[in-house]
């Protein structure tokens, strides 16, 4: 079955509680929120913190998963992380999910956190927090985490969604986690072949979920439109943004999402490099048009394996609920027509 979540705005909270109601009174299937200390934004940078406003959401919706997309393990001990994903699940009647990734710059490196081994972390981690799920008292001694005669209690699973496009966190997603959540820019074929891979190492099934920023709109024109200097400013932030920058030669001061600083001087450098881009260079990266349009786009990675959408709408506030009502209305059933 193919499954389709929403991917929540970092603010206001009128409209996040707003899109939650609407996905759990319709099809949509699973709610998402960033867990970041900044949001991603070109003038506003507020944020929530995520299992405070999950908590939340649990109170006003009966159905959908709730989850993040994703946690780090860098501001968090795992042992406390998993301790709220555990406090969600209770509390939503096992509806949570943990998605969990190796962090991003702008929620740890003005704050002293460094980002140095992140991925090595993340892998002693998601041990660890294995551990904690599956074991009454856990002894652990690891480079990074380390843990006494602990334990969590309640003890209970919660499925672990790991991110990662890169062929180490890949291999993480198969060996510790129940899911998979790259993002959208690692294409067809990657999603393809790697879930191959996936299936290979893991031995188990994993749902393969896809995380995608989209823009969906009654006209192809207008969603392009919409999607264009956002689409760019996101590019230019990818870990993966060297091979279109190679491809249009251009050279940027900046670093990629995994050390960029969100404040307005480096915003305004990378608003000035996506002046220069062509947004044929980076269109792939993302689900855009109308709801035909999307349809076509999704039905690709539905052939490749992915299982379970997250769609993260890539608009301003006002065009928001706009976008999950067409997904909801116009593509979803559609695409569950043709299961």
């Amino acid at each position: 079955m193919i499954k389709f979540g929403i991917q929540l705005p970092h603010e206001p909270l009128e409209l996040i509680i707003r899109a939650a109601a609407f996905a759990d009174q319709s099809n949509i299937d699973s709610v998402f929120t960033p867990d970041h200390i900044v949001g991603i934004g070109i003038r506003n940078f507020s944020c929530y913190e995520a299992f405070t406003l999950l908590g939340k959401l649990a109170s006003i919706t009966r159905r959908v998963q709730l989850g993040t997309c994703v946690s780090d393990v860098l501001r968090r001990h795992p042992a406390t992380l998993l301790q709220s994903a555990v406090t969600l699940h209770e509390i939503s009647n096992d509806r949570a999910v943990l998605g969990v990734g190796a962090g991003e710059g702008m929620n740890t490196l003005p704050y002293g956190i460094e980002m140095k081994q992140a991925v090595s972390k993340l892998e002693e981690a998601l041990r660890l927090m294995r551990l904690l799920m599956e074991s009454e008292r856990v002894t652990f001694s690891g480079k990074y985490f380390r843990a006494e005669n602990a334990f969590i209690s309640p003890r209970k699973i919660v499925p672990l969604w790991i991110a990662g496009n890169s062929p180490r966190t890949i291999r993480l997603a198969a060996q510790y986690g129940d899911g998979w959540i790259p993002t959208a820019t690692i294409g067809v074929a990657g999603y393809r072949e790697n879930l191959r891979e996936i299936k290979r190492i893991a031995g188990k099934n994993i749902i393969p979920a896809l995380f995608a920023y989209a823009v969906i709109a009654e006209k192809s024109e207008d969603a392009e439109k919409r999607i264009e200097l956002p689409g760019k400013f996101i590019a230019l932030l990818s870990p993966r943004r060297d091979e279109f920058l190679r491809d249009i030669g251009l050279e940027v001061d900046f670093p990629d999402i995994l050390g960029f600083e969100f404040n307005e001087m480096n915003v305004r450098k990378v608003l000035s490099a996506a002046e220069k881009v062509p947004f044929e260079a980076v269109q792939d990266r993302y689900i855009y048009g109308s709801p035909d349009d999307v349809i076509e786009r999704l039905e690709k990675f539905i052939s490749a394996g992915v299982r379970h959408f997250v769609i993260a709408p890539l608009v301003q506030e006002r065009y928001y609920m706009e976008n999950i009502r067409l997904l909801s209305e116009r593509v979803i059933p559609f695409l569950k027509e043709r299961e």
